[in-house]
């Protein structure tokens, strides 16, 4: 009897050991899915505001095939959005818009909406 306790007590320490060594660890998962950081929130508010300009600012950067920082209406075609309200965007009529007036066209748009 002595000897059996002698034998569990190793192996009962090891086991804690174990599980001490990898707190949270599922035995049950394969090792690359153990403890992965959790993944980050999905932006909200303000930074998810910030995310989309900074994304409609590098899609008008590519349309400006000439890279003046202006968009004429045919470097416009192909951008959806600036191609369908070009004429509502260029409030000056010169025949280009800049991002600066796109973004302004944007925030008079949104302001016209109803609140929900």
């Amino acid at each position: 009897m002595k000897t059996m306790h002698l034998l569990i007590l190793p192996l009962a320490l090891g086991v804690a050991a174990q599980a001490q060594a990898q707190p949270g660890a599922d035995a049950q998962l394969p090792p690359s899915l153990r403890n992965r950081p959790a993944a980050p929130a999905p932006a909200a508010g303000a930074a998810l505001r910030a995310q989309a300009l900074a994304k409609l600012e590098a899609q008008f950067r590519a349309a400006d095939a000439d890279g003046n920082g202006r968009l004429t209406r045919e470097e416009a075609k192909g951008f959806g959005y600036v191609e369908r309200h070009f004429d509502a965007i260029d409030t000056r009529q010169r025949g280009t818009v800049s991002f600066a007036e796109l973004r302004a066209h944007l925030e008079r748009a949104q302001a016209a909406r109803p609140s929900p």
